[in-house]
């Protein structure tokens, strides 16, 4: 622990050397081909080859020798460049390293928070029952000084742990290493689109040394002396950015023919977007991480001293029933403060909302430093900025319009604008809302036309062709050439910069996920313990039942226990935390297929913008289809009936089908392959997507049951226990309904059931799509707009899990028994 403490990682930006630690990896960069154009054939306009004679006449071999300095100066550059790269690589291999580290420490802090909080629920809980059974075995002549010496002893270790637990905040460390974790990929991400892009220079190797810096002190690894302060004074949004010197002022010019996408329009959007983002989403986030800090300094003072409580009244009980009723009444509630505290997580929910609220920080501090500098082309390309930050919010660009004009329109009415990443115009702000964050500075610019050096035989052959018959055209060719260029250059930028979210929306999800998982866990297990020990007590109770003992002890421990899981039960069954998981976990794979995606159409063609409309939809789909937030965005947990999940967007398609194969070129479709598609529709229809509604329906009435029984039994427990003595039935029915409650909850939450019926709504979402996905495809009249047949019915093939003779076979035995009126007996996936 104290060599990763010493965080001797740093690389320092005024050292040429670079330290890398033996826990180093080498990173591995997307296998995305950029391939470089091969010099084409001149196309030079009538008035650039006069120009060029008149340098001939006036003295050809001085201008090849300026050629050849050029040439030089040229090579020189070169050099400098393939240095700068080397040393951004260097730079690389760090993030790679710190991410790499930061996920190891944050499994290390989230081992802790389990662990421990295992350990003093076990402590805490057995403490508590061995001093209620010492105040009702308490009689003259007896002695439990045993019983009260092992309960002191267990009440005052516990205290000790939870007072270091509660002042490190494991989950809270854990959050923070998760948070750094995917700032440091953000950073690596950017890195490998700058490298891939273009060539980098000292202001990349500098930006980029600065953000590492900056990120490094704002999530520190060592703990002694370097840890952030777990309970500030106030809520401060985290910051892990490098500040951004920004000129004073507004340009009012925008005169000038390029202003490399900026107009008047957008500095307007933009500055309404953080007039909203000021006014709603920081001051809210504000409120909210105020009220669970004060929350957390609660729970974080009332957990020992409860727990210090019963480790000074254990030593008298026996001696008096007061002793005995204040250690089993502290001990309860300590169990039930310690398990609220750190199986809800409250420390990671604090720190959640500071990396929220930095979020908005960042976006503030990003558009103002951006529409602060006066000169365009220093700018980041306006189209790409507003692209970004569409997508950082969440939004689409016509949302992102739609929100500025509303804050223009009524600025009275802003605090009712609240950005989320939903994609609902209305927006609702949550609690566990994580706002998507893009890198800020990459900026794709298209070189302007340089002055053209040629060479002799160069001028020569083009007065050949001269006199052949100049045809203007070549103009007409080279302008719309670098016309192309420039459009395919902003698109692959901006489709670029949709890559860079989806890598951000992956590493959310999957930290939400975690998040999340640990939930089911920790409130599972706490709940659990709780309970069974709170069914014990009432057991002891029932049998210790006799004249002239005093149960009153046993009996208040035992209520309040059960009173404790069963308001933690209620918490845990309306949020099903596996089935959030879960849908997380879903969330992931389906991002990291849109990332796939985008890599394979950047390395096989020029993406157009269609392409851009085509991500976009799909991102932000996926966004509304498995919300980050909880508090009102979150899904109905125990909806009506099953219904798939549907995550991708709509796509309206051409009636009717097209019966003509008469061209020569149909792009891999014919009548066979049509009518196959359609025979396979058809067995996803009625037997894959039947069963698994049926199987979710299933599920779906299990979960509510058991959803209902839990919180039920664990209450007639607990206004059973104060009556456990004064007669048979309480005592049969208090310990009867824990146990009950105890198999319950270990069934529908061990089980994860809420979890299993996620993944059949999303096995049925799976096969929604294909069905979609053929029908749109089949509708489309056009052939040439059609994905190519062959690697249509590849790509089917495999998501059936199928050979394609397989498919064939499949699409035969559909036909034969829809011929013969009856249903198939084979379902169309192999896979799920």
């Amino acid at each position: 622990m104290s060599a990763l403490q010493a965080s001797s990682l740093i690389l320092s930006s005024s050292s040429s050397r670079v330290t890398i630690n033996g826990a180093i990896h080498v990173p591995k960069l997307p296998n995305v081909r950029f391939t470089v154009p091969k010099k084409s054939s001149l196309n030079l306009t009538k008035q650039m080859v006069i120009e060029e004679l008149n340098n001939l006449k006036q003295g050809f071999n001085t201008q090849n020798d300026d050629v050849y300095s050029n040439n030089n100066n040229n090579n020189a550059n070169t050099s400098t460049s393939l240095t700068v790269t080397a040393q951004l690589y260097a730079i690389l291999e760090a993030v790679n390293d710190r991410v790499e580290m930061h996920d190891n420490i944050g499994q290390q802090r989230d081992n802790w928070n389990k662990l421990l909080l295992n350990s003093i629920n076990m402590i805490t809980l057995t403490a508590t029952t061995i001093a209620g059974v010492a105040a009702a075995t308490a009689s003259p002549g007896t002695s439990s000084l045993a019983l009260n010496v092992s309960s002191t002893l267990l009440f005052s270790a516990a205290a000790g742990m939870v007072l270091v637990m509660n002042k490190l905040q494991p989950s809270q460390l854990a959050e923070e290493q998760r948070n750094a974790s995917r700032l440091f990929r953000q950073i690596k991400t950017q890195i490998e689109t700058d490298i891939a892009l273009r060539s980098p220079t000292k202001y990349d190797l500098k930006k980029y040394m600065d953000k590492v810096l900056s990120l490094d002190k704002a999530y520190p690894l060592p703990l002694l002396g370097a840890m952030l302060e777990k309970f500030p004074q106030k809520y401060e949004a985290s910051n892990w950015w490098p500040s951004k010197k920004s000129q004073k002022g507004q340009n009012e010019s925008f005169q000038q023919e390029n202003n490399n996408g900026w107009n008047e329009s957008l500095e307007k959007e933009m500055r309404e977007v953080i007039e909203v983002v000021k006014t709603k989403d920081r001051v809210d986030y504000e409120r909210l991480g105020n009220l669970v800090l004060k929350i957390n300094k609660a729970l974080a003072i009332s957990g020992p001293l409860l727990t210090g409580i019963a480790a000074v009244s254990s030593p008298f009980v026996g001696h008096g029933s007061w002793a005995g009723v204040l250690a089993v009444t502290a001990g309860a509630l300590a169990t039930a403060v310690n398990g609220f505290q750190h199986g809800g997580q409250i420390g990671m929910v604090f720190e959640l909302y500071r990396n929220c609220g930095g979020a908005f920080k960042h976006i503030e501090d990003e558009i103002e430093a951006t529409i602060g500098e006066e000169e365009f082309e220093k700018r980041e390309n306006g189209e790409l900025f507003q692209v970004k930050l569409a997508l950082k919010l969440g939004r689409s660009l016509s949302q992102l319009k739609e929100l500025s004009a509303k804050s223009a329109s009524a600025p009275l009415q802003a605090s009712s604008l609240i950005l989320s990443s939903s994609s609902s115009s209305r927006g609702t702000i949550n609690g566990a809302i994580h706002i998507p964050k893009l890198p800020n500075n990459i900026r794709f610019t298209v070189p302007k036309k340089s002055s053209l050096n040629l060479t002799k035989q160069m001028v020569i052959e083009e007065l050949n062709s001269l006199k052949q018959g100049f045809n203007t055209q070549n103009d007409d060719v080279y302008n719309n050439n670098n016309a192309n260029t420039s459009t395919s250059s902003t698109v692959t930028a901006q489709l670029y910069a949709i890559l860079e979210a989806v890598n951000d929306r992956v590493e959310m999800h999957d930290n939400i996920g975690q998040q999340r998982d640990n939930w089911n866990t920790l409130l599972l297990n706490s709940i659990n313990m709780i309970t069974l020990t709170a069914t014990t007590i009432a057991g002891v109770s029932t049998a210790t039942a006799v004249p002239g003992t005093s149960l009153l002890a046993l009996n208040v421990s035992s209520t309040l226990l059960f009173s404790a899981a069963a308001g933690m039960l209620l918490v845990m069954n309306k949020l099903q935390p596996s089935q959030l998981a879960e849908e997380q976990r879903n969330a992931s794979r389906l991002f990291r297929q849109i990332k796939t995606q985008i890599e394979t159409d950047i390395a096989l063609r020029s993406p157009t913008k269609y392409d851009l409309k085509k991500y976009m939809d799909k991102v932000l789909s996926l966004d509304k289809a498995y919300p980050l937030p909880l508090l009102g965005a979150m899904l109905e947990k125990f909806p009506q009936k099953y219904e798939a999940a549907n995550w991708w967007p709509s796509k309206k398609s051409q009636k009717g089908q097209n019966e003509s194969f008469q061209q020569q070129n149909n792009n891999g479709w014919n009548e066979s392959l049509e009518k196959e598609m359609r025979e396979v529709v058809e067995v996803v229809k009625t037997k894959d997507r039947v069963d698994y509604e049926r199987l979710g329906n299933l599920v779906l009435k299990i979960n509510k049951a058991l959803a209902i029984s839990g919180p039920l039994l664990t209450g007639i427990a607990a206004v059973s226990s104060p009556f456990v003595g004064h007669g048979s039935w309480a005592g049969v029915l208090a310990v009867t309904a824990g146990a009950l409650a105890t198999a319950v909850n270990g069934f529908q939450h061990g089980g994860q059931v809420g979890m299993v019926f996620e993944l059949y709504r999303n096995c049925g979402g799976a096969f929604k799509l294909v069905e979609d996905e053929i029908e749109a495809t089949l509708a489309e009249q056009e052939f040439e707009k059609r994905e190519n047949g062959e690697l249509f019915k590849m790509k089917l093939a495999l998501k059936l899990g199928r050979s394609l003779s397989q498919l064939d076979e499949l699409a035969a035995k559909s036909a034969s028994s829809r011929a013969n009126g009856v249903a198939i007996d084979e379902f169309a996936s192999k896979l799920i």
